[in-house]
């Protein structure tokens, strides 16, 4: 008997049935895929960006390690230097609008001292007397600091602890806005006369047998704005210089805000033993398309507690 075979093939219905299956079965791993890949990049980025602001804040805390604070101020959005746009420090509020802060730090070259040959001599002491515009430090070494970087046009500090949380935008530039130098905590150096002598532009008064003084080279500036993050230094607002005179150097980029927060509900401000504050740092996020964004609510943000010694 002859047997009849028949070989079924596919409809163009069951064909396109099929296309389609494989075609949803594709996109959901092609969509799965894409997630995993995506979500390699926004890890590694995160990580990346984190990194980077610990870096940053690493860095910086040098410079405010060795800030007065009676001098940090945090500028407005509008780059004013002195007078009504400066907001004043402590505060421990947080706005968008923070884009600046500058300080004015002691010089660290009169702090480490030197070696004379024989001994580690300082090249500045807490033991200073003040005699009219003279100032006294009997084992100082100026003349050693004076050849290293010119003493005249700097300044001295006095530190005390007085006017602390008040007029710190008069005290950036060490001088009231309106009816001028009418404190006595600083002085600007005319000159170094010996290794123990100096001349200033007026009486620094002293109080007490071990008063404080400090010298003061030059202001620092840290500004984020338009995703970039820069140091200006060298300007001696005393002087009447302003940051914006100042080379700008590049620290970070991507970074969106960055400012400076001193909580001062426990504690009360005090120069003669330092105070704590806390600098915070942002750096753009991701958006959903992998995209860099300002967006506050993706940014990448760091704090990092640091001791302003003075």
């Amino acid at each position: 008997m002859k047997v009849s075979m028949h070989r079924k093939a596919f409809s163009m219905i069951e064909l396109l049935f099929v296309i389609v299956i494989m075609g949803i079965i594709a996109g959901v791993a092609f969509e799965a895929l894409r997630q995993y890949y995506d979500g390699i990049y926004r890890t590694g980025e995160y990580t990346k960006r984190v990194a980077q602001a610990d870096r940053v804040l690493e860095q910086i805390s040098k410079y405010f390690e060795n800030g007065i604070s009676a001098s940090i101020i945090r500028l407005d959005a509008n780059d004013t230097v002195f007078g009504t746009q400066c907001v004043g420090i402590p505060s421990d509020s947080d706005s968008d609008s923070d884009y600046t802060i500058a300080l004015v730090s002691v010089d660290n070259e009169g702090l480490r001292g030197f070696w004379d040959g024989v001994r580690w001599r300082p090249g500045w002491t807490s033991d200073v007397l003040s005699i009219g515009n003279t100032l006294v430090s009997a084992d100082a070494n100026f003349t050693a600091l004076n050849l290293a970087n010119p003493l005249a046009g700097s300044a001295i500090f006095r530190s005390d602890g007085l006017g602390e949380g008040s007029d710190e935008c008069g005290r950036f530039g060490w001088n009231d806005p309106i009816t001028g130098n009418t404190n006595d905590v600083y002085r600007t150096v005319v000159s170094a006369d010996s290794d123990t002598n100096l001349t200033l532009s007026g009486t620094l008064s002293i109080r007490g047998e071990a008063s404080r003084a400090y010298v003061m080279r030059t202001a620092y500036a840290f500004r984020a704005r338009d995703g970039q993050f820069n140091l200006y230094s060298g300007f001696q607002p005393w002087n009447s210089d302003q940051y914006s005179g100042a080379t700008a150097r590049l620290l970070a980029d991507k970074v969106t805000h960055f400012t400076i927060l001193y909580d001062n509900t426990n504690t009360i401000m005090n120069s003669n033993i330092g105070n704590i504050y806390t600098l915070k740092i942002c750096l753009q996020g991701l958006a959903d398309d992998l995209s860099d964004t300002n967006a506050s609510d993706r940014q990448i943000c760091r704090e990092r507690m640091v001791h302003v010694r003075y």
